[in-house]
């Protein structure tokens, strides 16, 4: 069975929240529910920037592609709306 991405995660927590969601907000039920295994002191920076990087907007070259999410004020985030 593949293991699941950092973004993978974060969609599957989003999905189940039905609303925004702050990156340690975000990080804290990855790790409740053991969706994915960190190998870093840092796992709200990691999950941070594996949303940043798929987010409306983000226009670096460490872009991913599709968009995947969207942030909000205040430091949350939601999963972007498919046109």
């Amino acid at each position: 069975m593949k293991e699941r991405t950092i973004a993978e995660a974060v969609v599957e927590v989003l999905k189940a929240a039905k609303e925004p969601m702050t990156a340690a907000e975000i990080t804290q039920v990855i790790l409740d529910k053991g969706l994915y295994e960190f190998n870093t002191k840092d796992q709200v920076g990691m999950v941070r920037r594996a949303i940043s990087r798929r987010c409306e907007g983000y226009g670096r070259k460490d872009s991913v592609f599709p968009k995947q999410f969207e942030k909000l004020q205040h430091g949350n985030y939601k999963l972007k709306r498919n046109p």
